[in-house]
């Protein structure tokens, strides 16, 4: 009988938690059952195990971001910024020059709003 999908993942979790060394006593010796008579899950944990492995080793390694990628980064927040404030001072002449074409056209009362004479 085929394991069910929700006891393959329960075996791969299992799997996982014995090549990190996180299990003991009776849930370790389970998961060595499993490896032993699977094949399947043999390769799992051997896959698991390297994994563990390679993570380990890029951890230990420093991680430098090349040159040209920070200058590419650092241009674009100035770009950005730069785009943001000519945004806020064009459209604030923009409205200015709005309200005084509305203005001279008489487009829209002079007298402030709520004011009744």
């Amino acid at each position: 009988m085929s394991p069910t999908q929700e006891e393959r993942w329960e075996a791969l979790g299992l799997i996982g938690a014995y090549a990190a060394g996180e299990l003991e006593g009776e849930e370790a010796r389970e998961a060595e059952r499993l490896i032993f008579e699977r094949p399947d899950y043999r390769r799992l944990a051997e896959s698991y195990a390297r994994m563990l492995v390679m993570l380990t080793n890029l951890a230990e390694e420093p991680v430098t971001a090349p040159e040209v990628v920070i200058g590419y980064a650092v241009r674009r927040a100035y770009v950005s910024a730069f785009l943001r404030q000519a945004e806020t001072l064009l459209g604030g002449i923009g409205r200015s020059y709005l309200d005084a074409f509305v203005y001279y056209f008489g487009l829209r009362d002079a007298r402030p709003a709520g004011s009744e004479s």
